[in-house]
C-alpha cells in the first residue's frame, strides 16, 4: 500500500463538504472543535484522526475508502455517480431478499412523495 498524501486528503475532505453545501462552521458546531481546527485539516496543518474521517464520510454520503483513495478529487460528476451506484448496489446485496423488497417498497413510496 502506497503512502497516504494527507494534503490531497484534506483537500477532498474540503470538496466533498462544500459539494454537500457545508461550511466549516457547521462542520466545527458538529465536531465540537474551532473553525481553525477544520480549516487546518483541510490544508494538512493538524493530523487527521479516525473520528473526524468518519464523520466526513458520514456527513459526505461516502466511504472512507473514497476520501482516501488517490485521485478521488480528479473525479468526473460521472465517475463519482459510478461509484456511488456500484456502493448503493454493494449495501443492497448484503440484505436478504426479504429486506431488499422492503427497501425498494420505500424506496418507491419516498420517491412519489
Amino acid at each position: 500500500m502506497s503512502e497516504l498524501d494527507f494534503a490531497k486528503v484534506g483537500l477532498k475532505m474540503k470538496q466533498l463538504r462544500v459539494e454537500q453545501g457545508y461550511t466549516q462552521e457547521m462542520v466545527a458546531e458538529d465536531l465540537d472543535c474551532t473553525v481553525a481546527f477544520v480549516s487546518n485539516l483541510e490544508n494538512n496543518r493538524a493530523k487527521l484522526n479516525l473520528r473526524v474521517l468518519l464523520y466526513y464520510s458520514k456527513l459526505c454520503n461516502v466511504t472512507i475508502d473514497e476520501i482516501l483513495e488517490p485521485g478521488f478529487t480528479d473525479r468526473t460528476p460521472q465517475e463519482a455517480s459510478k461509484a456511488m451506484n456500484t456502493e448503493l448496489l454493494r449495501i443492497f446485496q448484503s440484505y436478504s431478499p426479504d429486506e431488499q423488497k422492503k427497501i425498494l417498497k420505500t424506496l418507491r413510496l419516498w420517491k412519489r412523495g
